[in-house]
């Protein structure tokens, strides 16, 4: 039997920590001997659902702290950093989990409010998280970052239409990934995304009432997303820049591809419709693809057009 993944001696933050999701990578990442930072946004009350967490965790014979506040805010993203530092002198992990949900506006009458707010708290939150953890990060060695990502990004028919706010919002941390990912690298930061499937308080309130939202309570519990999250933040992850989607016990990797296409130097709109099928590439009927290959980045892409244009 392999070995056990610990954290021992690690520190970790969760945001959002206090319920659902969070709340399963909070417990998880305790039990395998992390000190855990659980943060929250109750704004009813200073002792909110993350200060439950870390009493949880205290009770069990683990380390935990709750710290309230919204990701929204910069000084309260600081602060978190900062408190988890001074607590426990270092900080190894950071899984950016927190965030809002809004099914307006449909994508034709966006831009609007809720546009721009899931935008700021999604992509901003995460990106000043991660500004704030970066140079403690870099002293551990071996930082980990998990964006939260979303396979409604990938397109997504809500209840109340094609979503112009939430799944625009979750779709920016696909670039977020890899840039963190890319810049990490020399510092020994590796940086994934999660795309979890699974019931939450979110889940819950947007779309509880609907099919899909009670199949979800009844069949995708947080914990089986958890596992995978906490294989992500261990210092044996093998990757980084990827996206994994998880939903009940099923783990695969999400990868942009392209087919090797179609060249002609005397590109014509005529040559596009004729050798539409090559442009397009094999996809069976089923949905599988023949020959793609799979576009890790930028320089993958370039590389494949330079072969062809050449110098």
């Amino acid at each position: 039997m392999s070995k056990d993944l610990r954290f021992d001696g690690k520190v970790a933050i969760v945001t959002g920590g206090g319920v659902g999701l969070g709340r399963a990578y909070s417990l998880l990442l305790a039990e395998r001997g992390a000190k855990v930072v659980v943060n929250g946004n109750f704004r009813e009350s200073r002792a909110g659902p993350e200060m439950d967490v870390a009493e949880e965790i205290r009770s069990a014979g683990g380390e935990a702290i709750g710290v309230n506040g919204s990701i929204s805010e910069d000084s309260v993203a600081r602060r978190i950093i900062e408190q988890a530092v001074e607590t426990y002198g270092r900080l190894d992990i950071l899984i950016n989990n927190a965030g809002i949900g809004a099914m307006t506006p449909p994508i034709f009458d966006a831009p609007g409010p809720d546009t721009d707010r899931l935008i700021e708290n999604h992509l901003h939150g995460h990106l000043r998280m991660a500004r704030a953890a970066f140079p403690h990060l870099v002293k551990s060695g071996a930082g980990r970052i998990i964006t939260t990502g979303s396979s409604v990004a990938l397109g997504w028919e809500s209840p109340a239409g094609w979503d112009g706010s939430y799944s625009v919002a979750k779709a920016s941390l696909f670039g977020a990934t890899r840039q963190m990912a890319g810049a990490g690298a020399p510092h020994g930061i590796k940086v994934n995304m999660i795309m979890p499937w699974s019931v939450t308080p979110l889940v819950e309130r947007n779309i509880g009432h609907t099919p899909i939202g009670r199949w979800m309570s009844a069949k995708l519990q947080p914990e089986k997303v958890a596992a995978v999250v906490a294989f992500l933040a261990h210092q044996s992850c093998p990757v980084t820049g990827q996206f994994i989607s998880a939903a009940g016990g099923r783990v695969t990797r999400i990868a942009f591809a392209s087919p090797p296409g179609y060249f002609n130097p005397d590109l014509s709109v005529e040559d596009v419709r004729d050798n539409w099928a090559e442009i397009f590439g094999d996809v069976d009927e089923a949905g599988n693809m023949t020959g793609f290959f799979e576009v890790e980045g930028q320089p993958t892409e370039f590389a494949k057009i330079k072969e062809l244009v050449g110098e």
